[in-house]
């Protein structure tokens, strides 16, 4: 169960390093679980520039403990797949919870927050990437009733990325 005293707020100028930095240990995380190497993984200091802009554009949500310390964050906007209407549907970029909280429904929180978003913004529609190594968080978002949709892409280790789709409740 999330503990109570997290919240989700909008991520605030100044906070895409420590996003970057967080970023980076879930994503050190999951990729090497699905066997690729850390030294292949982008730093912290490389993925600044990518926060930044999503803080600036106000697609960054973070989950704060009560001392406002960053332990997760979503990122959603418009998709960025040729096939996919973004009038109709939104992208749900990243969902990233502090490694050590794993398992404690924190990702599902962040989750709600995505789909409160899709329907402030009258859309039903999500769609997503997965690697396909990593079986946690296909599980995790099968669990949220996502589903393939049939469209892949190249990934690392010869594993693809998948694309996922929900319609939101």
């Amino acid at each position: 169960m999330t503990d109570t005293r997290i919240s989700v707020r909008s991520a605030r100028e100044g906070e895409a390093a420590a996003l970057a930095a967080l970023h980076t240990r879930t994503r050190t995380a999951y990729y090497t679980a699905g066997g690729l190497p850390a030294k292949e993984l982008a730093s912290a200091r490389q993925i600044s520039a990518y926060w930044e802009r999503a803080v600036a554009e106000g697609r960054a949500q973070v989950a704060v403990t009560p001392e406002d310390r960053i332990v997760g964050f979503l990122m959603d906007g418009p998709p960025k797949f040729d096939d996919i209407d973004a009038a109709s549907v939104r992208e749900l970029q990243q969902i990233g919870v502090e490694p050590n909280g794993w398992g404690h429904g924190l990702g599902s929180l962040l989750h709600e927050v995505f789909v409160r978003r899709l329907h402030v913004g009258g859309l039903t529609d999500g769609v997503l990437e997965c690697w396909e190594a990593n079986e946690r968080a296909q599980a995790f978002y099968a669990r949220h009733g996502w589903r393939p949709d049939g469209s892949r892409r190249p990934g690392p280790l010869g594993r693809d990325y998948i694309r996922l789709r929900m319609t939101a409740p």
